[in-house]
This record gives structure tokens, C-alpha cells and sequence, in this order.
């Protein structure tokens, strides 16, 4: 099979290389996708440059973290997915930019109907992801300001739409005319260009000096201790990226900025697991369960069939133009989301 492969940690072009790999086999509890569809992601990105991820791995390893497609093979215990077209993210959030990928069953879920591949392939991970956010963590009600920052991103464009949809006032920041452009077209009633205007001063106008009730932080790096300053009195600031940070949040914030500001700080990780080694848990690890998951999808199903959330796919582009993308990713020049069609003929 034809796979996406990093062999080295540099740059995506000068990392990956196109390969010929043998087909993978499904374990107990995996199913093998024929991917039709991989999304692409700031993780890629790290991997290809060796940064801090949260499942490090050397080279050789084939990129590719959330896909869509049809289950061909299952181990035991994951039969009843064979057959089933599935958005799936993939084992060790590797593998995806292929032909076909492996995925525990915890991270396998129906394919909104409603979507074409590429769509759905950019559907799992952003929406999962800032449903958990907004809802299961910052418990986002309607009337209430939300504040996202890097709006224009996969993860930013789902929140503003799931934000609007639940009746939220939704405030988005982004870089440049076309970004915030798009913010407003998913549901942002305010949207703060950040390369020219300061956009916790455009926050506090907005709000009367009272800040955003919950704010997503998809960047961290120079926009965090912004994004805790413009959060209101009891607020809530969901850390759920670091596209902006090269140390990955791993320098901290002074914890009595918290204290003065009198809000909550929460974190966020898109992971569902039916059970995790206690060596993974005591590493600090703690996802959801399953449970949450089906729970998050269902919810996510019945917004799609209602039109209410649809993905933004900015680029649809073959595994040979996977690289270039993700460089352009690096360089801020994509919105939404970005998405390797996979042709197995």
C-alpha cells in the first residue's frame, strides 16, 4: 500500500517520503479502515520536526491521525465493524496517510451520512474535540459570550459553529481579512483580525469590560495569558492547543494569575478509552470513556443531519501534495481544514 512516511525529523518535505508499505493487520479490539480520506494536523506537523507530542515515536512511521473510510478486516471483538463506512482516529495517532490504517475500536465511530469523505475525514477530530471543550468541560450555556481564539482553525471553525448552535454569543479571533471572514460565515457575530487590532481590547469593548464567560485557547504560546486576562469573573478558559507555542504549554502560567482573576483553567484531550494501563495513568493520562464518546457523537450526528455544523475544507489534495500542505499549515496560509484524498485504484 502507498503511505505517507516520515524517515527522517526535518521539515514535511524534506521528512516524508511516499512509500510502498505491506498491508497492517488488525490486533484484538482494531478494526483496518480502506481510507478514502486523512485529514491533516499541527500534529503532523510536530512529528515531522521531532517536536513534543503526546505520543512520540522515532522514524520511520507514517503520518495521519483522524481518516475516514470503510472497515475491511477486524480482529477479535470488532467484526460487527466490517463493512460499516466509519470515521476513525487511528492507533497511536499515526497511520492515517495511507491506504489503509488501523484504530481501536474506543476511536471508531458511524460516518455522518450527510458528508462526503473528505468531509467526514475533517469531521471527527475538530468537533469531538470542541464538544468536549464547550460542553463536557466548560459547560458553554446559551446567552453566554465564547471567545475563540484561532477560530479559522478545524478545531476554532467546529467551536464557533457548535457555539452558535447552542444558542452562545460567539466571539472568534484570526489572522487577516479572509480568516475572519470565514469566522463570521460559521456563526461568529464578532470577528477580531489579531495582525491588527488588539483583540482582548476589541473583547472588552464588546463586552462591556466583562470578558468572555468561556474562551477556547487553540494557541497558546502569545496569546495565553491574553486569553486568561479577557476571560470574566468565574469563567471558564479551556486550554485545548498550542499552534502558537513551540514548547507545547510545558512553560507554564503563574499560578497567581488564576488566583487574581478569580476563574477556572481546564484542560481538554480528544481521547475515549474503555480502559488505560495504570503506567499510562500514572504518566498523567486520563481520558474519556467510550461512554462520552458515543454520547458526543450521537449529539455531533443530529447537528449534521439538521445542517447545523458542516465541516470547512479548505484544500482537498492527493498524498503526493501532503507535505507542501503541511508546510503551508506551518505557515498560516490554510483555513479549516486540510484533507489527503487517497486514491487506492
Amino acid at each position: 500500500m502507498r503511505a505517507l512516511q516520515v524517515t527522517r525529523n526535518a521539515r514535511p518535505t524534506e521528512a516524508c517520503e511516499v512509500v510502498d508499505l505491506p498491508l497492517p493487520e488488525p490486533g484484538p479490539g482494531q478494526v483496518r479502515v480502506r481510507v478514502a480520506a486523512a485529514a491533516l494536523n499541527f500534529n503532523d506537523l510536530d512529528r515531522c520536526h521531532g517536536r513534543q507530542v503526546s505520543i512520540p515515536m522515532p522514524p520511520p512511521f507514517v503520518l495521519g491521525m483522524d481518516v475516514c473510510g470503510v472497515v475491511d478486516a477486524a480482529g477479535d471483538g470488532a467484526e460487527a465493524w466490517i463493512g460499516e463506512r466509519v470515521v476513525a482516529i487511528t492507533l497511536m495517532a499515526q497511520g492515517g496517510i495511507a491506504e489503509y490504517a488501523l484504530a481501536s475500536v474506543d476511536m471508531v465511530f458511524a460516518a455522518p451520512p450527510e458528508l462526503d469523505d473528505a468531509e467526514a475525514a475533517g469531521f471527527v477530530i475538530p468537533y469531538h474535540t470542541a464538544h468536549l471543550a464547550l460542553f463536557e468541560r466548560a459547560d458553554l450555556g446559551a446567552d453566554e459570550t465564547l471567545l475563540v481564539i484561532a477560530g479559522a482553525s478545524g478545531v476554532g471553525s467546529a467551536a464557533i459553529q457548535l457555539g452558535a448552535a447552542a444558542g452562545a454569543h460567539v466571539v472568534a479571533t484570526a489572522g487577516g481579512p479572509a480568516k475572519t471572514e470565514l469566522c463570521r460565515s460559521m456563526g461568529a457575530e464578532l470577528a477580531i483580525d489579531h495582525r491588527s487590532t488588539s483583540f482582548p481590547d476589541a473583547v472588552f469593548a464588546h463586552t462591556d469590560d466583562v470578558g468572555a464567560d468561556v474562551v477556547l485557547d487553540l494557541a497558546g504560546g502569545g496569546f495565553a495569558t491574553d486569553a486568561l486576562r479577557v476571560t470574566a469573573r468565574g469563567g471558564r478558559c479551556v486550554v485545548a492547543g498550542f499552534a502558537d507555542d513551540p514548547d507545547k504549554g510545558a512553560g507554564g502560567i503563574p499560578l497567581q494569575t488564576l488566583s487574581r482573576a478569580n476563574i477556572s483553567v481546564l484542560g481538554v484531550l480528544c481521547a475515549y478509552t474503555g480502559g488505560l494501563p495504570p503506567e499510562i495513568r500514572h504518566l498523567g493520562f486520563n481520558p474519556f470513556g467510550r461512554d462520552t464518546g458515543e454520547a458526543v457523537h450521537a449529539d455531533l450526528l443530529h447537528l449534521v443531519a439538521e445542517g447545523a455544523v458542516r465541516p470547512h475544507i479548505g484544500r482537498r489534495v492527493g498524498i503526493d501534495d501532503a507535505a507542501a500542505t503541511l508546510e503551508d499549515h506551518e505557515a498560516r496560509t490554510t483555513m479549516g481544514r486540510s484533507v489527503v484524498e487517497i486514491d487506492g485504484d
